[in-house]
């Protein structure tokens, strides 16, 4: 159902509530069914058959309801409210066959349990919610952690119909037995007058209270609303905690119902045994509302337990699975209590039900109205209380509710055993002064519930950071600050940064490279390049889909092209937008310019029903672990999009190498290239990239677009990017990882959602996508180097911004190379660092001549030395050298007569940078030996680039192969290394891009 109504944790609550919905019909319609059925466990055996049939069944119905709906159905609503409604119709026609009949199985499974031992039917009835539940505890961590990532969507689904299947051969065997363990009995439990009395142990008075009936039920329904609306406020809260993932929804849901399981295993025994089973309800649910309240001030010490498990664990053994089971203990700590009284409730309800007469018609009435109680409380608690109380207001709220039936339970229990009802008024006035306290006490202080610890393990310091703006929207909450150290504004969703502007956008209007470094996680370029990429593709665009609004600054680049007519920025939280605001009047334009305009939707769901065209469609969601992003980088949803984008349009898809692994990137590069071949990729920001994606060949940039009046307007006249800057920032196209994709990369698809159950993994283990950002910054680079595409130097040009280390290098590259040609040179302001380079080499020049040298050549600290002069002289340049900087050298070591590894390391340089594979890998022959016999004449993981490159240029696939074993392991890349996969697909087939 996430696919039709969206994965984030509210959807989630609303899908499940949807879920119980479904289970409600079925309770309430066995409800009077049972009674008249003379083997209960037989028709139990039939819904498990029926869940089974309807499993096989589900996923292609899914399947063709969705082509339907997204073909036909929603293009012909065409309203974001028609659509959003019947999303939610839909999607619950398709789960409501098998939520009936597993509503119906709970009625049947309880009523055969409770006549093999009529005279305890309250054990018997918490024996079946004990099983029930605590199969769902375990499904949910089953289906999460594993079975998804094993089977996929589809395999999980007919598992679970297989489970099913399974569920029906194991009671059909008991039935088959000749009725043992009373499974077979044919005569289901009297219905016993009221006035009669029981029979049980436990008995509420003489006769049976007029009444009963109703105020159980209300309790049952008051109960499951109160419930609900500490799950919502709970999922909430945990998520600024834990991360919002979708494990750590799983973790979350999955201790809800353990402690409703491990509630019902703690009170079976006393549920026949009560003298007075209303007033043990009573106490169950005020001491049910006081747990709530006190998992406040549990939920702040999870705070001060996180920074350990982020900062301790990774690196560990089994450190992952370390991480989520203490997660999942946190999620225990603020849960289980009130949980696990939550638990209680259903089994004394339905027991005291049967006792007094009411007969197996209780069991599903009681369930089919607990359960509907569940769907309203997740419908006003996410709709309506929490955007309006906040969180603490929120499970105060919900406290009150379940404190309040516990003073009605007790009076009434009073009332009717003709006791003193004064007990009952004395514990309202102090549940409600506990209430009040709890309430005026409980600080949830703001800052810290949106301070990411979940990322950093960083406790925010009393100063270190101002709120600007903080609210709970119906699917996150959106806070934005300011850092006193580093006056960044931020603005954040459940404490994951979205955006950031730094200081000088504010006080100057801009946020160039200034003397001293910019903090890491500024996003100015990625608010400049990302967007102008875009443009430089489609530089005539008039339509712009933006999907993801963060601080609109991606909106107002695009802006600044006179050709645009028309840009929808499409954001699924209203209160993104509004905090943006704080950010004023540097994204006025977004606000302000008549050709922009919002959506409040999920993306997904926009492209269903309106079907205009764009020219360039701009994807920049949050993080793919975030829970519900994943599914904007799937097949399906690039197959969502095409329809969408005009001929000549483009995609611009943002992906994050942070936090993510090479593994996962190719997921995504696979899923986007099946709907969209042709792209190209280049670096926009420290650790991001934007692909430019299109259906047909892509046109060549125009680079115009960088220097537009409206750029320079934005940008305030600070320096320009120039096409050669981006020419730096050039990352890879369709050609470069061809061939590994074609070695059966799986994409990241709705169905099989790699990327999104991978994604937590890596930002907890801190990954980058390495191999990915080597063909960035790497001295060699494979794809040029492979085709033999020539680089030349290029004349300096002003960087315009830190944090792009290509850039910076293209910039020092050329510097120096001019410096060194004009005898000297003042290094730029922003960059004084390049002096050192500069003097370095004029060093190394000197020593080259000079008979006294300071290190011989015979060493590998002198190759060492060497390499670093040769890139500062070459780097930004591929299939080129400065003849006066080799021939000086080659001088030199013919004049020093060098050792045979001194001149192997020059030629293998040398050789690469010309093109010259003979030359290389002669060199590669003497030093690739020298390594595994412990010398590193050059780094392992540049000899491992140029000799596997030269061996495969010169048809020698065997030394490839043995430099690849020799070599590898003393680079210490990562296993998913892509540059390194790159290689040996390139040694394996033999053949070029």
């Amino acid at each position: 159902m996430g696919l039709y109504v969206g994965h984030s944790a509210y959807a989630q609550v609303l899908v499940l509530a949807v879920y119980l919905g479904g289970m409600a019909i079925g309770a309430l319609i066995v409800a009077d069914l049972s009674k008249r059925v003379a083997r209960p466990w037989a028709w139990y055996v039939g819904a498990e058959v029926a869940l089974a049939a309807l499993g096989l069944l589900f996923h292609p119905a899914f399947v063709l309801t969705t082509g339907l709906s997204y073909d036909v159905v929603f293009p012909a609503l065409g309203s974001a409210s028609l659509v959003g409604g019947a999303r939610w119709g839909i999607a619950g026609l398709l789960v409501l066959p098998q939520a009936v009949v597993l509503g119906a199985t709970f009625p049947f499974m309880a009523a055969g349990l409770v006549r093999r031992d009529a005279g305890q039917p309250g054990q018997s009835v918490a024996l079946a919610y004990l099983l029930n539940t605590m199969g769902g505890a375990g499904g949910v961590l089953l289906a999460g952690f594993w079975l998804i990532g094993a089977v996929g969507l589809p395999g999980t689904v007919v598992t679970a119909a297989a489970l099913n299947g399974l569920a029906a051969a194991l009671a059909w065997s008991a039935l088959s037995s000749g009725g043992r363990a009373g499974v077979g009995e044919p005569t289901p439990v009297p219905e016993i007058p009221a006035g009669a009395g029981s029979p049980a142990a436990v008995r509420l008075a003489s006769t049976a209270p007029t009444g009963l009936a109703g105020v159980l039920l209300v309790t049952a329904f008051g109960t499951a609303i109160a419930s609900f609306a500490y799950e919502i406020a709970w999922i909430r809260m945990l998520s600024l905690v834990l991360g919002s993932a979708t494990h750590s929804f799983e973790l979350m849901l999955s201790a809800f119902i353990l402690g409703l399981a491990l509630g019902a295993w703690a009170i079976r025994r006393r549920v026949d045994r009560a003298p007075n089973p209303v007033r043990l309800l009573g106490k169950i649910q005020v001491a049910m509302g006081l747990a709530a309240l006190a998992s406040l001030p549990l939920y702040l010490t999870t705070f001060w337990v996180m920074p350990s498990l982020v900062i301790d664990l990774p690196g560990g053994p089994g450190a992952y699975a370390w991480f989520n089971l203490s997660k999942y203990g946190l999620c225990l700590v603020v849960m289980l209590p009130a949980t696990v009284l939550a638990g209680m409730t259903l089994p004394v309800i339905t027991g005291t039900l049967l006792h007094s007469g009411y007969g197996e018609r209780s069991i599903g009435r009681a369930y089919g109205i607990n359960t509907i109680g569940s769907v309203v409380g997740a419908a006003l608690a996410g709709l309506l209380a929490l955007p309006l109380l906040g969180l603490k207001g929120l499970v105060v709220a919900g406290a009150a509710l379940d404190i309040a039936l516990g003073v009605w339970l007790l009076d009434r229990a009073a009332a009717w055993a003709g006791t003193s009802r004064r007990p009952a008024g004395v514990l309202a006035l102090g549940a409600g002064a506990a209430t009040v306290a709890v309430m005026l006490g409980v600080v949830l202080d703001p800052a810290l519930l949106t301070s990411g610890v979940f990322r950093d393990g960083r406790i925010p310091e009393s100063g270190d950071r101002e709120l600007l703006f903080y609210r709970h929207g119906r699917t996150a909450t959106v806070s934005v600050q300011v850092y006193a150290s580093d006056p960044v504004v931020t603005i954040s969703t459940n404490g994951k940064p979205d955006a950031s502007l730094g200081p000088r956008w504010f006080a100057e209007g801009v946020d160039t490279a200034p003397p001293v470094p910019i903090a890491a996680h500024r996003d100015y370029t990625t608010h400049v390049l990302a967007p102008l990429v875009g443009l430089a593709h489609a530089p005539h665009a008039r339509d712009i889909a933006v999907i993801g609004h963060g601080s609109g600054m991606s909106a107002v680049a695009f802006l600044t092209s006179r050709h645009v007519e028309r840009l929808v920025t499409i954001e699924i939280e209203p209160q993104m937008v509004r905090g943006s605001m704080v950010m004023l009047p540097v994204n006025e334009a977004v606000f302000n310019d008549p050709r922009s305009s919002f959506v409040f939707d999920d993306a997904k769901s926009y492209f269903a029903y309106d079907r205009r065209s764009f020219d360039i469609v701009f994807a920049e969601p949050s993080s793919p672990w975030v829970s519900g992003t994943a599914s904007l980088f799937t097949t399906e949803f690039y197959e969502r999009l095409r329809p969408t984008i005009r001929p000549r349009g483009v995609l611009v898809q943002w992906i994050h190498l942070y936090e993510l692994n090479d593994d996962l990137f190719l997921t995504i590069l696979a899923a986007l290239r099946q709907t969209f071949p042709h792209y190209r990729a280049y670096l926009v920001g420290d650790m991001d990239v934007a692909v430019v994606a299109s259906v047909g060949p892509l046109a060549e940039a125009d680079w115009s677009v960088l220097g537009t009046d409206g750029v320079r307007d934005m940008m305030h006249g600070t320096p320009e990017f120039t096409a050669g800057h981006l020419q730096a920032l050039f990352l890879f196209d369709d050609r470069t990882f061809e061939l590994v994709l074609r070695q059966g990369i799986e994409a990241n698809s709705d169905f099989r959602p790699t990327l999104d159950l991978g994604a937590e993994r890596a930002r907890f283990e801190k990954t980058l996508a390495e191999g990915v950002y080597s063909f960035a910054i790497d001295r060699i680079d494979i794809q040029s180097a492979w085709n033999e595409e020539i680089r030349g130097p290029s004349t300096y040009d002003l960087v315009p911004a830190r944090g792009l280390r290509p850039l910076v290098d293209w910039g020092r590259g050329a510097w120096v190379r001019e410096a060194v040609e004009a005898g000297g040179g003042i290094a730029p302001i922003q960059f004084p660092e390049w002096t050192d380079e500069l003097v370095g080499v004029r060093n190394f020049y000197l020593q080259l001549q000079d008979t006294d040298r300071l290190l011989e050549p015979d060493s590998p600290a002198w190759t060492s030395l060497f390499l670093r002069v040769e890139s500062a002289l070459h780097m930004g340049t591929s299939g080129w050298v400065d003849s006066t900087f080799y021939g000086t050298l080659i001088d030199f070591l013919d004049r020093e007569q060098a050792r045979p590894e001194v001149r192997a390391a020059v030629d293998l340089l040398y050789g690469v940078n010309t093109f010259d594979w003979e030359r290389t890998a002669k060199a590669a022959d003497l030093l690739v030996p020298r390594v595994g016999a412990g010398e590193n004449w050059v780094t392992p993981t540049l000899l491992l680039d140029a000799a596997v490159i030269a061996y495969a240029k010169t048809g020698r696939p065997e030394d490839a192969r043995t430099a690849m074993s020799v070599l590898k392991p003393r680079t210490r890349r990562a296993s998913w290394n892509l540059r390194d996969r790159l290689l040996e697909a390139m040694v394996g087939q033999g053949v070029g891009w």
